[in-house]
């Protein structure tokens, strides 16, 4: 029955590599049995996967079995045309990119320097400490972790074959440290950075849509932005909301190596300073053309 399974899975990974094969085996078999209903059949089904994932980790350099998820992240500071480059990306067929998620890839960034500044406090004055601690720690399954509570805070479409989100809440003031470590969790990750070179229109455009907005030094964003592209352009893809074109889009999809779908226009969310809610994720069929192997 179902309790068998998660009693097996548990013991699972409790044991060496060399049991996990049983293990994997035991599940396969009670797995159609054992469930009662489909949300106990993906519970398991999901225990399954992080087991048959595990099995693969002969070391801690070698990622987890889902770790090379497509996704796509789109950054900005804001008023910079990103839900509008939301909202196209979504109409390519199979991509389900949200957003914005009220800064939880912020928060569990924060996690992650909590979790390094007390290690490393911690261990600096072991001679004074009662503890029983591994040499180190294991960073594939902390980065396997990380990704799966992203995948579970987005809890994109099962059915979509790149995933990811939006988000203006980053650390410029750190030289996007945070978007490193979420490109180093997501190694197959692309980001699209969002920016706008008009900063005078830029900053009249948050002024206009909330009264107040965060204060933030625009030209340094533009300027950090511009940096990390230069230190990972193959992985990233600046966007200037002055330059919107039919073929500056195509040029992105060429980027995201999408070269069976081509924009014939463009969308235009949240005009005239305001926010356009479209929470159904909305098909604009005139925006984009793909063969039928999209």
């Amino acid at each position: 029955d179902a309790a068998a399974c998660h009693h097996i899975a548990a013991s699972c990974v409790m044991r060496d590599l060399s049991y996990w094969s049983l293990c994997l085996m035991r599940l396969s078999l009670l797995l159609p049995a054992a469930a009662e209903s489909d949300v106990e059949a993906i519970f398991l089904q999901k225990e399954l996967r992080i087991l048959d994932a595990r099995s693969q980790l002969i070391s801690e350099d070698m990622p987890c079995q889902d770790i090379c998820l497509p996704t796509v992240w789109v950054v900005s500071a804001g008023r910079s045309g990103s839900t509008t480059l939301l909202e196209m990306l979504n109409q390519i067929p199979g991509y389900d990119i949200m957003g914005e998620n009220q800064n939880m890839w912020g928060s569990l960034f924060d996690l992650f320097e909590q979790r390094e500044a007390m290690v490393a406090r911690y261990r600096s004055y072991s001679e004074y400490m009662t503890y029983r601690q591994s040499l180190k720690r294991n960073m594939s399954e902390l980065r396997c972790a990380y990704q799966l509570r992203v995948l579970g805070e987005i809890n994109p479409d099962s059915q979509a074959r790149v995933v990811g989100f939006k988000e203006i809440r980053w650390d410029f003031s750190r030289s996007l440290d945070d978007l490193k470590l979420l490109m180093e969790v997501f190694p197959c990750s692309v980001a699209l950075l969002s920016y706008r070179r008009n900063l005078k229109a830029e900053a009249q455009s948050r002024q206009d849509s909330l009264g107040t907005f965060p204060d933030s030094n625009l030209r340094r964003d533009n300027e950090v932005m511009r940096k990390f592209h230069n230190e990972m352009s193959e992985r990233t893809f600046m966007i200037a909301l002055d330059d919107f074109s039919v073929d500056l889009f195509n040029q992105m999809l060429r980027f995201l190596k999408e070269d069976s779908c081509q924009y014939t226009d463009i969308l235009h969310d949240n005009a005239g300073s305001g926010y356009t809610h479209d929470w159904f994720g909305t098909r604009h069929f005139n925006i984009i053309q793909c063969n039928s192997s999209s």
